[in-house]
Parts: structure tokens; sequence; C-alpha cells
């Protein structure tokens, strides 16, 4: 599960990751940042300790979350017959993954799929074009001369990131937060994905990560309907964070509670006290006794995130 597969050079593998640390991406010369992308976009989910589970609820180290949650989200997802859950979608490095969309779409011309309407949310919006003015019923110029003018028959450029007329935004859900069926995952749909980007090279000849790996392959598989955003949740990784606001008229009284990992009983009821004053409500607020932290801009007005384009093919902020 984790390290090189049997069929891949390592001299090459190697060679591709000791490159990408000399271009200076992002974690593209740790040979085991490589690892760890494969593992979590292809084989966490057989893992013996997993198999027995039909969800799972990924959690990194020095995350945060900012909000009480009042529900099960498993059995939330499950009622609503959802397969995939998110809290935070920004766009991904373009030097990490300059091949990976010409892999996916391969995959999706390879078994004749068409998007349930999921895909777009993966896709560069196409420019607007400038009118044209009308031309006139006549030229003034004879034919053979207009034939020759500079650029009337040229053809045109060619976009060499684009397949099929369809180019890569960037876009992906953030995987060190997700909560999924992992029956998804252990679909043959998914592992022929799986397999075909894996078979690529792109996992040590690139630096891709789980993120788009995952997020292409629900464009390919999944509805929006299919998708929840968990905006409720607040929830924050490194230096990006999202954190709604309190809902009106939803907030209940929170009875104290004394978590048992910190030793100090100061230091214990401090952080009690600390949760117990949440951020007032707001108009349009989703958020349950939420307390945000201020020294980061939520993501969701950010540049780099991509929830605008989760809502054009979701149809709205609520999840379908």
């Amino acid at each position: 599960m984790w390290g090189f597969p049997k069929w891949v050079d390592q001299d090459v593998a190697k060679e591709g990751i000791r490159k990408q640390g000399d271009a200076a991406i992002m974690y593209g010369g740790m040979e085991s940042y490589h690892h760890m992308c494969r593992f979590y976009s292809g084989h966490f989910y057989k893992h013996p300790l997993l198999m027995k589970y039909e969800w799972y609820w990924r959690l990194e180290p020095e995350i945060k979350y900012f909000c009480d949650i009042t529900y099960d989200p498993f059995l939330e997802m499950a009622a609503a017959n959802k397969t995939y859950g998110f809290t935070i979608a920004v766009k991904e490095l373009r030097e990490t993954v300059p091949n990976i969309f010409r892999y996916a779409s391969a995959y999706m011309r390879k078994n004749n799929l068409k998007s349930k309407g999921l895909w777009e949310m993966f896709l560069e919006r196409p420019p607007e074009e400038e009118p044209k003015p009308e031309e006139e019923k006549q030229d003034k110029l004879p034919e053979e001369i207009l034939q020759n003018e500079p650029g009337k028959n040229t053809v045109p450029d060619v976009d060499p990131e684009a397949m099929e007329g369809e180019k890569y935004n960037m876009c992906h859900f953030w995987s060190n937060f997700e909560i999924a069926r992992l029956d998804w995952f252990r679909s043959k749909e998914y592992e022929e994905f799986f397999e075909m980007m894996d078979r690529s090279g792109g996992f040590w000849t690139e630096r891709w990560g789980d993120a788009p790996i995952h997020s292409l392959a629900a464009g390919a598989l999944l509805s929006p309907s299919d998708i929840h955003y968990f905006r409720d949740f607040g929830y924050r990784h490194t230096t990006i964070q999202h954190c709604p606001a309190n809902a009106p008229a939803r907030q209940l009284s929170r009875e104290p509670w004394l978590e048992l990992t910190t030793q100090d009983e100061k230091e214990r009821f401090e952080e009690d006290e600390y949760w117990a004053n949440p951020d007032p409500v707001k108009e349009n607020g989703v958020g349950c006794r939420c307390r945000c932290d201020t020294d980061i801009v939520d993501v969701e007005g950010k540049q780099g995130s991509c929830l605008a384009e989760w809502v054009d093919v979701a149809g709205g902020w609520a999840s379908p």
C-alpha cells in the first residue's frame, strides 16, 4: 500500500522526484509525500482496519474545529443519500498537476462517460467572445486578394492543456477534511479510475495530490446531488479556514463540558469558558455556537476559493 508499486522503475521515479525538488515545487522533492498522496488516492480504503466500515471521516493533525457539531454527519449523509462531503474547495497549484486532467479526461472518453453535472465544476469557463461587427454583404476587394490576407485562413491556436476543448480550472475539494462512503472508493468505477491515473506515473513524475484525484473522480462519476457541503462546520487546516456565522434564533444554551486531555485544571476551565461565549448571530448564518479565529479571512471570500464553481453546479448555497 505504501511505497513504490512493483511495476514502477524506481530510478526513474526517484529522478522525477529529485527534479521536482530542484524546481522548488511544494513538497515535490519529498518522496514520502508522494507515497502519502498515492496511499490516500487509491489504498487507504483497502486498509484492513477500515474494511469493516461503510463511512469514514478524515482527521489530520493540527487542525481546528470552531463550531459545535450537534448531529451525526454519517446518519445525515446516509439519510440524504449522499456519497461525499466537503467543507473547503480551493484551487490546486498548477505546477503540481500539469497533466492530471489529460488522464482524467481520457478516462471519461475511454469509458464513454457523460457528465452528471459535477464535471463542469472543474472546467475553466470559456472566455466570452467579443461581438463581431456585421460583415458587409459584398467584400470590396477581389476574392483572390482576400484569400491571401494575413490571418484570414490560418488555423486557430490550440491550447496544449485543453482536452476535447475542456481545460482544468485547478479546483478541488480539500481532502484533509472529507466524509465519504467507502463503498464508492471501493467501487469498480473508482478503482478503474485510480488504476489509469496510477499507471500514468503522475504520482512520481509530477506531484499529484489525493485531493484532485478524489475531486476529478467525483466529477467523472458523481452528480452534484451526491455531494454535501458542510457549510455549518467551522474548520481550519494550516492557513486556510472556513468558519460560518452563527444562525439566528437557533442557538441553544451550551452545557459546560470539561475535556480531559488537558491535565491542568485551570486550563480546562479557561478552555470551557472560552467556548461558552460564541460569536454573535448574523443574518444568513448557519453555524452552531461557533467561535471563529479572526486572524485569517474565511476562504469563502478569498481569491482561490472554488465555492462559486460549486454554487454554479449545485444550483445554490445549500446542498441539493
